[in-house]
């Protein structure tokens, strides 16, 4: 008979995902009353766009500029004394963006830390038809 404590599971944390369809749905009439009732909850934003003051900020295309002298990277770099190193790194943030924006989970897929500890088990059938775990890592070699 085994002495081990065994550890109970704790249930995954659920990850936040907001109501999206009652945000668009609340009215500004709505959104300046909850504001009101916690000044902390979001800043009362007091400025226009017709403001001189207020400047939109437009993301920079360094590719398409680069593209635009026709010069590959390492001769847009020596002719405007970059390093190109840096260059490269605002071109491909550029290309980040991008797929952050059209593929968002894919990319936290790609970036989430790597799971430790047991290994993933794989589906597998006994003699009499009842699924088996066996770890990944017997289920390859027995396959080969």
């Amino acid at each position: 008979m085994s002495t081990k404590k065994q550890r109970q599971r704790r249930p995954a944390a659920k990850r936040h995902e907001p109501d999206w369809e009652a945000l668009r749905a609340l009215t500004d009439e709505e959104i300046a009353a909850q504001i009101a009732a916690n000044p902390d909850a979001a800043p009362d934003l007091d400025w226009s766009l017709d403001d001189p003051k207020v400047r939109i900020m437009v993301p920079t295309d360094v590719k398409a500029i680069r593209a635009k002298f026709g010069l590959s990277q390492e001769q847009f770099a020596k002719a405007f004394a970059l390093k190109l190193a840096t260059l490269r790194d605002w071109e491909q943030a550029r290309a980040l963006l991008k797929i952050i924006d059209r593929e968002p989970a894919a990319v936290r897929r790609a970036l989430a830390p790597e799971r430790q500890g047991r290994p993933k088990t794989a589906r597998r059938r006994t003699a009499s038809g009842k699924p088996r775990h066996t770890p990944v890592r017997r289920a390859a070699k027995r396959a080969r």
